[in-house]
């Protein structure tokens, strides 16, 4: 029994980690309690134990998912079903809206990114090249060239990859920016240089959203209302001469 009080699924220090964002929230929050209960549950240990772990870490995940307004997950033991099958059932739950919820986050990044041509990828690596010669020839202070450099070869790395960030790339451009208003005795060639980088950074993602519109069919208009037409008033009958006033 002293084994079953001394664990936990989730520290306190998680919990105060944990993002804002309640779909972040939620997705951080599983991970952190399957990664510690699948640690916590071996060969070693006994079949009371690892039920009790297990429901420990359904009631979390389930409130959890209550919390943060996730839907399609919900622990409601049924003692009449074999455990397993009801474990097994609510872990299917949760990764099917892991997996939603983490396909939600690659739209949003999307926003923020952008998926660079081949040819573009070769012209800004030209004018990085150009930056490093203007730091070289600078007379900024070592510590401030390795810095740029740093920056430089991250910028490199994160236009080889799949999509460029346009966060981390403004960081290193900003600085470049900065160091060569500080001094740098051919300060003109740089600042062309980011220019020149951002314009085409700007053009390939231009091109991305309006390929994803091209893309993206057309709302279909709904159906104007059909209305009753408006009756005529019916004609009135001729009035007989003969009708007694």
């Amino acid at each position: 029994m002293s084994d079953l009080m001394n664990y936990e699924l989730i520290s306190e220090e998680d919990y105060a980690n944990l993002p804002d964002d309640d779909d972040r929230c939620f997705v951080e929050f599983e991970a952190i309690c399957k990664r510690n209960m699948l640690r916590l549950i071996d060969e070693n240990t006994s079949g009371v134990f690892d039920r009790t772990v297990r429901e420990q870490y359904m009631v979390s995940v389930s409130a959890v998912a209550e919390e943060c307004l996730i839907p399609n997950i919900l622990y409601n033991p049924e003692y009449s079903v074999d455990f397993d099958e009801i474990f097994s059932r609510f872990c299917l739950d949760v990764q099917g809206e892991v997996a939603r919820i983490r396909i939600k986050f690659r739209r949003a990044r999307h926003a923020y990114s952008v998926h660079l041509t081949e040819n573009t990828r070769t012209k800004v690596e030209h004018y990085i090249s150009r930056i490093r010669d203007v730091v070289e020839n600078s007379n900024l202070d070592e510590n401030r060239k390795n810095n740029l450099y740093r920056r430089l070869n991250h910028l490199s790395e994160e236009i080889s990859g799949k999509r460029l960030s346009f966060a981390k790339t403004m960081s290193v451009l900003t600085s470049v920016l900065a160091a060569t208003s500080a001094g740098v005795t051919i300060m003109a060639d740089g600042h062309n240089a980011v220019t020149q980088i951002m314009q085409l950074i700007g053009h390939d993602k231009e091109s991305e959203e309006l390929a994803v519109q091209r893309l993206t069919p057309p709302l279909r208009a709904l159906p104007a209302p059909v209305g009753k037409q408006p009756s005529l008033p019916k004609p009135q009958e001729e009035l007989d001469d003969n009708i007694p006033f």
